[in-house]
């Protein structure tokens, strides 16, 4: 990836702008961010990171219905669409929210069984093919593949549905086959299969490979949402992003693009997923949008285009910018705690090129 250049710092309909930032241990710092960038905020934990980007950031972007504004003045938003804070929060509670339905490729792969010759001699619609529909579900699990036993003085659990082997549907639903596959099958297929098997339905495949790409190809289309860790279900919401109709690049400025505000999306990552999901961030920026991360892991910093650096340390002795600019300009900074590791990073770059 070639770092993009950042715009003219005079320039007002280049950069969003906060003046006067002040949440829990600010101190009045101002602060900007430029539009259509990725942008890192590093700093020690305690330092301010998240008082700037929620409690400043984030309100200014209309996030918050309370109007106590913790900055003085703000600028650039205008620009923004909307504002999407991607945490690692469920994708959904109940075991019957799952990525598939998530990122509603449930909803094409549904309508494509619906379509089948033998679908429609029986007067299946697609609604037939959703595991919540009585007429298509299983009866006795009723679409959840297994069965709830609560127990007195136990934990709730479930247990295999010999009715329909886990599979969902009734068997007059799972008659009906795509490709040698019925709609059970398919749920039970992993991402990366299900990119192989839909490869020749576009409207499936782009958000499959985007799954897989950012490390998720082995978990199962079906999986219910609440077996989810943090990490996953994060990753899973910037691909939903990525694969709703969002506005693109209108010459050298975005027009209706979005601003993200993503906080340690690395958590728990191995390097390789890691890779992935800075993919994932610059494909988001590509198309226009405005990207702010709280990260404390060197490679994604690396990658920004524009650094925030907070500090120099934690809660009253912090709260203010110690440095900002590209990676390399904070890198050379003699006051931030991050620079010695970002030096490192970066040095490490430029051995493997």
């Amino acid at each position: 990836h070639v770092r993009r250049s950042l715009p003219k710092a005079k320039d007002p309909n280049a950069w969003l702008r906060l003046t006067g930032c002040h949440a829990n241990n600010l101190k009045n710092i101002d602060a900007r961010f430029p539009l259509s960038r990725l942008s890192v905020l590093t700093g020690v934990s305690g330092c301010g990171k998240s008082s700037l980007m929620r409690g400043c950031l984030s309100h200014a972007a209309g996030n918050h219905a309370s109007h106590d504004a913790n900055y003085r003045s703000k600028g650039g938003f205008n620009k923004i669409k909307s504002c999407f804070e991607v945490d690692q929060s469920p994708i959904g509670k109940t075991s019957r929210s799952c990525p598939a339905t998530y990122v509603k490729i449930l909803d094409t792969i549904r309508q494509l069984f619906a379509q089948l010759p033998e679908a429609r001699a029986r007067g299946f619609s697609a609604s037939r093919f959703s595991f919540n529909n009585k007429e298509g579900q299983c009866p006795e699990c009723k679409g959840n593949g297994r069965i709830k036993l609560e127990m007195d003085f136990l934990p709730t659990t479930w247990v295999h549905c010999e009715a329909c082997n886990e599979m969902r549907y009734n068997s007059a639903t799972l008659d009906i086959r795509y490709n040698g596959k019925n709609i059970g099958e398919v749920l039970r297929m992993n991402i990366r299969q299900a990119a192989e098997f839909f490869a020749a339905v576009p409207k499936l495949q782009r958000t499959l490979s985007l799954l897989t790409d950012t490390g998720l190809g082995y978990l199962q289309l079906g999986q219910p949402s609440p077996t989810l860790s943090g990490g996953e279900a994060q990753r899973i919401k910037l691909v939903s992003e990525l694969t709703k109709g969002r506005a693109r690049i209108t010459g050298s400025k975005a027009t209706n693009a979005n601003l993200y505000l993503i906080e340690e999306p690395t958590i728990g990552l191995h390097q390789q997923d890691v890779d992935k999901l800075i993919d994932v961030l610059h494909r988001l920026v590509d198309e226009g949008h405005t990207v702010v991360v709280i990260e404390h892991h060197t490679a994604i910093m690396a990658e920004a285009d524009y650094l925030i650096d907070i500090g120099p340390e934690a809660g009253d002795l912090g709260g203010r910018i110690v440095s900002q600019g590209t990676p390399e300009h904070v890198a050379r900074s003699k006051q931030s705690r991050t620079a010695p590791f970002l030096r490192q990073a970066l040095d490490q770059i430029v051995a493997l090129h």
